[in-house]
């Protein structure tokens, strides 16, 4: 009967009958109760702690959540504004260097930011572009440093009149022109004549 003795706990004595032990189950059967009422209090009371800590806890990874956020955006920003500073930097440098070059301020900016953003066949275009400028100026300049032909045609057909300049310089008394002059007409009338 060690089980009964374990079950009834200080109500068992030795030797009950059925209704003392029936009589003893019911009394242990109250006491119970009245801890399970008092452990299921305690149970919830736990239950309502857990929740408030668990909204707290939600509430909380929320913030942190936000913080984040805000932080990677913040981050974000930066990095653009670092990437736009840096291409900024990149452009302002070719072009410079560009119109260093001699490239007009519109061909130095496309030019530059085709160099920046990786487009070469742009970059050749505009290449040829400033080379064609280029050619053109050289040949203007050309012009400019060309000395203009005499006005009119002295009708030698183009010639010069050797026998003026060679009059002319006898009568200034230079006699080395003279004979230059002479010299230079001999040489165009073998040339006539080949």
């Amino acid at each position: 009967m060690s089980y009964l003795s374990d079950l009834l706990g200080k109500a068992y004595k030795e030797g009950m009958t059925e209704d003392e032990i029936s009589a003893a189950l019911e009394t242990v059967g109250q006491g119970n109760e009245a801890e399970v009422n008092r452990l299921k209090a305690a149970l919830s009371k736990a239950n309502s702690e857990a929740a408030d800590y668990k909204k707290q806890l939600r509430t909380k990874q929320t913030d942190d959540e936000a913080a984040a956020a805000a932080q990677k955006e913040e981050h974000d920003r930066l990095v653009q504004e670092n990437a736009d500073l840096k291409r900024s930097m990149a452009l302002s440098e070719r072009k410079a260097k560009l119109l260093a070059m001699g490239y007009d301020e519109s061909l130095a900016g496309e030019t530059a930011a085709a160099m920046v953003d990786g487009d070469m066949d742009k970059v050749m275009a505009n290449q040829s572009k400033y080379l064609e400028v280029q050619k053109k100026n050289i040949q203007a300049d050309a012009m400019r440093k060309t000395p203009r032909p005499a006005a009119g045609d002295d009708g030698n057909g183009g010639s010069m009149d050797y026998a003026k300049k060679i009059a002319e310089a006898q009568a200034s008394g230079d006699y080395t022109a003279a004979a230059y002059y002479t010299r230079l007409q001999a040489q165009e009338a073998a040339n006539q004549t080949e």
